[in-house]
């Protein structure tokens, strides 16, 4: 039995929208997850707005891909432009609201990447 709650409710309030993303999947993703902190966190994004906490996880999303793709060749980022630009041409009524906005932001952080290769 744990006594110890990594995220106390306090402590999670002051957190970002991102930042609550983040700890909720590292906490996931344990093998023995702290139920308690898991508790916390749930409570605040329940509290939250839904359309904010979606931005912060979209950044955290990308925030993660830019650490792969600094490491990709320009080879394969550019087969992840056309992959993206391939998603976002079908019509919205036949894609996911959310994963549309994850693969604009996913194409704008690759294309920043290209540009400060050619710069």
């Amino acid at each position: 039995m744990k006594l110890f709650c990594r995220y106390s409710e306090a402590k999670v309030k002051k957190f970002t929208n991102k930042k609550l993303y983040e700890r909720f999947t590292l906490l996931n993703n344990e093998a023995a997850p702290d139920s308690k902190s898991i508790k916390a966190i749930l409570y605040e994004i329940a509290q939250r707005d839904p359309a904010d906490y979606e931005l912060g996880k979209i950044e955290a999303e990308v925030e993660k891909s830019k650490r792969h793709a600094v490491m990709e060749t320009t080879h394969i980022l550019y087969l992840e432009i056309k992959y993206n630009r391939d998603y976002l041409a079908k019509p919205e009524s036949e894609t996911d609201p959310y994963e549309r906005k994850l693969r604009y932001a996913m194409l704008e952080m690759i294309q920043e990447e290209l540009s400060r290769r050619t710069n």
